[in-house]
């Protein structure tokens, strides 16, 4: 293989961590993906036509990689319990140690309510909103049509609100 190919790749590998990160939710598997997703890559380098980005093919294969993983090592519902666990430290000063708490808490309740969607839908919100990739790339990367993805995103966006508006008053309630 050239070192152009090799260099070619590489500049993807920050965004293929991510993906791998976000779906196997543990930081040395997302490592194992993506070396075995660049390694696939390469190997099938010659199958790669042109019709789709680079970035789009790249994305699929880190994305079966994981899902492969995932089923390798029975590990998937670990996986939903580390994201669902997930509480990120802020990402701004907060002023108040009371303020900090409820935004830590925010962040919890939206990971959890995220890692509950089902899973088409979170993928396609993931995808979207979270990787930044527009519907049609997220289309191309999922193999559906744009609409689908929309109506998945959609469907998300709402599950989430509904999930968060509900616990967010039983917790004003107690």
């Amino acid at each position: 293989m050239s070192d152009r190919v090799a260099q070619d790749i590489s500049v993807h590998v920050p965004r293929m961590y991510r993906v791998a990160l976000r779906v196997v939710a543990d930081a040395d598997q997302a490592h194992d993906v993506v070396q075995e997703a660049c390694l696939k890559a390469l190997a099938k380098l010659d199958t790669f036509d042109g019709r789709a980005e680079m970035s789009t093919w790249l994305h699929r294969i880190t994305v079966n990689c994981a899902r492969d993983a995932l089923r390798r090592d029975h590990r998937r519902r670990q996986a939903q319990d580390r994201l669902q666990d997930a509480a990120a430290d802020p990402a701004s000063r907060v002023a108040t140690p009371a303020e900090t708490a409820e935004q830590r808490e925010m962040q919890a309740l939206a990971w959890q309510a995220l890692a509950e969607l089902p899973e088409e839908c979170r993928e396609a919100f993931a995808l979207t909103q979270l990787d930044g990739y527009s519907y049609d790339e997220a289309a191309a990367i999922e193999g559906e049509p744009r609409g689908t993805i929309a109506s998945r995103v959609h469907r998300a966006k709402q599950l989430l609100l509904q999930e968060v508006s509900a616990r967010t008053n039983r917790r004003a309630e107690q």
